[in-house]
Protein backbone atom coordinates (compact mmCIF):
# COMPACT_ATOMS: atom_id res chain seq x y z
CA UNK A 1 0.00 0.00 0.00
CA UNK A 2 3.04 2.88 0.87
CA UNK A 3 4.70 2.01 -1.94
CA UNK A 4 1.68 2.79 -4.10
CA UNK A 5 0.72 5.59 -2.06
CA UNK A 6 4.01 7.07 -2.42
CA UNK A 7 4.39 6.29 -6.10
CA UNK A 8 0.61 8.39 -6.76
CA UNK A 9 2.05 11.21 -4.47
CA UNK A 10 5.51 11.43 -6.62
CA UNK A 11 3.44 11.68 -9.61
CA UNK A 12 0.96 14.27 -7.75
CA UNK A 13 3.65 16.47 -7.13
CA UNK A 14 5.31 15.92 -10.64
CA UNK A 15 1.94 16.90 -12.50
CA UNK A 16 1.60 20.40 -10.30
CA UNK A 17 5.19 21.21 -10.69
CA UNK A 18 4.20 20.95 -14.77
CA UNK A 19 1.05 22.93 -14.54
CA UNK A 20 3.19 26.00 -12.76
CA UNK A 21 5.85 25.36 -15.47
CA UNK A 22 3.14 25.78 -18.60
CA UNK A 23 1.63 28.73 -16.50
CA UNK A 24 4.50 30.55 -16.38
CA UNK A 25 5.93 30.09 -19.66
CA UNK A 26 2.30 31.29 -21.08
CA UNK A 27 2.81 34.29 -18.90
CA UNK A 28 6.06 35.46 -20.92
CA UNK A 29 4.96 36.65 -24.19
CA UNK A 30 9.06 36.61 -25.44
CA UNK A 31 10.91 34.29 -27.91
CA UNK A 32 14.17 34.20 -25.88
CA UNK A 33 12.71 33.43 -22.88
CA UNK A 34 10.00 30.59 -24.62
CA UNK A 35 13.13 28.89 -25.85
CA UNK A 36 15.08 29.44 -22.51
CA UNK A 37 12.13 27.80 -20.58
CA UNK A 38 11.61 25.20 -22.95
CA UNK A 39 15.10 23.85 -22.33
CA UNK A 40 15.25 24.08 -18.52
CA UNK A 41 11.85 22.53 -18.93
CA UNK A 42 13.13 19.38 -20.65
CA UNK A 43 16.15 19.45 -18.53
CA UNK A 44 13.60 19.52 -15.51
CA UNK A 45 11.71 17.10 -17.08
CA UNK A 46 14.38 14.53 -17.42
CA UNK A 47 15.68 14.84 -14.16
CA UNK A 48 12.39 13.80 -12.76
CA UNK A 49 11.87 10.80 -14.81
CA UNK A 50 15.73 9.68 -13.83
CA UNK A 51 14.60 9.97 -10.12
CA UNK A 52 11.22 8.53 -10.72
CA UNK A 53 13.47 5.37 -12.09
CA UNK A 54 15.64 5.28 -8.85
CA UNK A 55 12.65 5.69 -7.11
CA UNK A 56 11.12 2.61 -9.14
CA UNK A 57 14.18 0.51 -8.09
CA UNK A 58 14.96 1.42 -4.38
CA UNK A 59 10.70 0.40 -4.41
CA UNK A 60 11.45 -3.03 -5.75
CA UNK A 61 10.93 -3.20 -9.39
CA UNK A 62 13.96 -4.63 -10.50
CA UNK A 63 13.22 -5.38 -13.69
CA UNK A 64 14.49 -1.54 -14.10
CA UNK A 65 18.23 -1.86 -12.95
CA UNK A 66 20.25 -2.54 -15.65
CA UNK A 67 23.50 -4.15 -15.23
CA UNK A 68 24.73 -6.06 -11.84
CA UNK A 69 23.28 -4.07 -8.45
CA UNK A 70 25.14 -4.90 -5.34
CA UNK A 71 23.51 -4.65 -1.99
CA UNK A 72 25.53 -2.35 0.72
CA UNK A 73 23.70 -4.24 3.48
CA UNK A 74 24.31 -7.67 2.90
CA UNK A 75 27.58 -8.03 2.01
CA UNK A 76 29.95 -10.12 3.32
CA UNK A 77 33.74 -9.50 3.46
CA UNK A 78 35.91 -13.22 3.44
CA UNK A 79 39.51 -12.82 4.19
CA UNK A 80 41.10 -15.47 1.51
CA UNK A 81 43.75 -17.48 3.50
CA UNK A 82 47.10 -16.97 1.57
CA UNK A 83 48.77 -19.10 -0.97
CA UNK A 84 52.10 -20.26 0.22
CA UNK A 85 52.21 -20.33 4.08
CA UNK A 86 54.57 -17.89 5.56
CA UNK A 87 58.44 -19.05 6.30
Amino acid sequence: FWKVAGGLLILLICCINMYFVVAYVKSLHNLGLYIGAAVLSVIYLSFVAYLTWLCLIALGVSFLACGNTVSVTRTLHLEEPPCHPPK
